[in-house]
């Protein structure tokens, strides 16, 4: 593995240099609800036990995940933008538990997703509260009761779908990053760009967040609409522009812990030669599957209007693909404000160092 050192402040700089190669925009459509979710989703976490102390909260604040939540949906507020940042919270503090030894630790991993999974296959109405299973999963005990109360079957199997496929990723890095898989090559893995996309696609956790969409703006889309083309390519092209983003936006961070899930690294060490090389590469497969995306996005009415869909569905297509576009330029616009990946936030998970909130599975796995 290369290894990468930046000077004070240079990490910043670098940011801001590469997210110039992205040929799509850095969104800056924020709710006017994200103030009120940031301080719900501290107190959210907090009433779980997350945070030991002010100093964890005030270093999960600076990270401002309520950000990416108002970004990815600036038409929600009050409890809806409450409940899509709490989801994103979740997310970022269930992804901090594998930067240090579970990462690597397979069978632990396979057990704590069996646990999370295990919640979503119980009765929402009845979940237990207090159930004595720390932080981690009575939170998402909560959020998972929240999150589906009142919703259409149909809306619940896919979300529970796109979530199961979510958790299931971080078992299959355990295992490439120990060589348990064949022909994965052990720390080297995975080989190519797209055997990253084809784990990053489900660990980057985009399509349950697209799925709220759907409640949020009153609608849900048919099984056949959703999962058809040409909105089932475009949900896979929003899946890597995101990927795409956040690696070159984490590059240092995951230089600093040397993490190999990143397409950025990964092309770097096929192709050699300047890692900012390798960045240009990774920004031009971004730029080529946005441009994809507002070219199809552009044709729907046409095909819709040729497949007779009723003006409800019309609505509903453009709201989604909203959406989608939202994500892709709101993960953008957050990565260029959040601390997380600046040298204040590599900093703090280089040396061996972890977020606070990263050892909540401790005594569940042993």
């Amino acid at each position: 593995m290369h290894t990468h050192a930046a000077r004070p402040h240079a990490r910043r700089t670098a940011l801001l240099r590469r997210a110039a190669l992205f040929g799509f925009p850095a969104s800056a459509d924020l709710s006017p609800g994200t103030e009120a979710a940031r301080h719900h989703t501290v107190q959210w976490l907090s009433r779980f036990g997350v945070f030991e102390d002010r100093a964890s909260v005030a270093e999960y604040d600076a990270l401002r995940f309520d950000v990416l939540a108002g970004l990815f949906y600036p038409r929600a507020t009050g409890a809806d933008l409450n409940l899509g940042s709490d989801l994103v919270g979740w997310y970022f503090v269930f992804d901090d538990q594998f930067d240090g030894e579970l990462g690597s630790r397979p069978e632990a991993v396979a057990r704590l997703v069996a646990d999370v999974e295990r919640i979503t296959e119980g009765d929402l109405a009845h979940g237990r509260a207090g159930g004595g299973d720390g932080p981690l999963l009575e939170s998402f005990r909560d959020l998972w009761r929240r999150i589906n109360s009142g919703r259409p079957q149909v809306w619940r199997d896919r979300f529970r779908h796109h979530w199961l496929e979510y958790l299931h990723s971080y078992h299959r890095e355990a295992l490439e990053r120990t060589g348990a898989l064949a022909g994965s090559g052990g720390a080297d893995a995975p080989r190519t760009v797209e055997d990253v996309l084809a784990l990053r696609r489900h660990s980057i956790g985009v399509q349950p967040c697209l799925d709220l969409n759907e409640p949020f703006g009153g609608y849900t889309l048919p099984p056949a609409l959703h999962g058809g083309f040409p909105l089932a390519r475009m949900r896979e092209a929003t899946d890597d522009v995101v990927v795409f983003t956040n690696d070159i936006a984490s590059l240092d961070k995951e230089l600093a812990v040397g993490d190999v899930h990143n397409s950025v690294i990964v092309q770097w060490e096929r192709a050699g030669g300047e890692l900012e090389d390798a960045v240009r590469h990774i920004a031009h497969l971004a730029n080529a599957r946005y441009r994809w995306f507002e070219e199809t996005a552009a044709e729907l009415p046409a095909l819709l209007a040729e497949a007779e869909a009723e003006p409800d569905t019309h609505r509903a297509v453009a709201r989604y693909v909203n959406g989608m576009r939202h994500v892709m330029t709101g993960n953008l616009g957050w990565s260029l404000r959040t601390a997380r990946y600046d040298e204040q936030g590599t900093e703090a998970v280089s040396g061996g160092r972890q977020r606070p909130w990263a050892q909540l599975t401790g005594a569940q796995l042993g």
